[in-house]
């Protein structure tokens, strides 16, 4: 009875929390991250709903394309520093799950890819529109991808617009994971990616 007991004892009790891990992201990590965050949510803003706003506002829609031109283009600056960064540092600390880990890393880099995408079409559009995209503060120009081609720009707008139903179920998914993390496995995944503030001592 006793060694019966001694058995059980173990299987009744309540299963203890993951460990949390030290920190595997860096401080620019973390704030390139969320920089992405506040870029993507511009981006959505000005491309999903424009029409709205210049239809119930004052705002036109030259000055609506120029927040989203210019958001994508520090987006795709961005992504690309993100991507340099995650290829020459070593991956964040795994969950222990092989599956799991694959899929993350996998979405991940599904979500780089189709960032990039989307702004090197955004870039092709406009440029195949007959402009350049600027670049603020210089005087200068980006580059010139494409020459003025209306077909193309049909074309582009398309594949722009199934990238961003694409993106939109990546982020959703990359989202419900972290809350998954976070509420049901109540790990530190989603801890991990919080802005680290300072406090400063007089």
């Amino acid at each position: 009875m006793n060694a019966a007991s001694a058995t059980a004892r173990p299987l009744a009790q309540p299963l203890a929390p993951l460990p949390v891990r030290t920190p595997a992201y860096t401080s620019a990590q973390i704030a390139l991250h969320w920089l992405s965050v506040s870029l993507m949510a511009a981006l959505v803003l000005s491309g999903e709903i424009r029409h709205l706003l210049t239809s119930q506002t004052t705002v036109t829609m030259r000055s609506v394309m120029v927040v989203h031109i210019g958001c994508g283009m520090a987006l795709l600056a961005v992504t690309l520093a993100r991507a340099c960064v995650r290829m020459t540092r070593r991956r964040a600390a795994a969950t222990g799950f092989r599956m799991q880990d694959a899929c993350a890393h996998a979405v991940h880099m599904a979500i780089y890819a189709v960032i990039l995408g989307e702004c090197l079409l955004g870039w092709i559009i406009v440029n195949a529109k007959g402009f350049a995209v600027p670049l603020p503060g210089t005087g200068l120009e980006f580059p010139r991808l494409v020459a003025a081609d209306p077909a193309l720009v049909i074309t582009a707008i398309w594949a722009h617009e199934v990238l961003a139903w694409m993106m939109y179920g990546l982020l959703a998914l990359h989202i419900a994971a972290a809350l998954w993390h976070h509420y049901i496995s109540r790990d530190d995944t989603l801890a991990r990616m919080r802005l680290r503030v300072r406090n400063a001592r007089s």
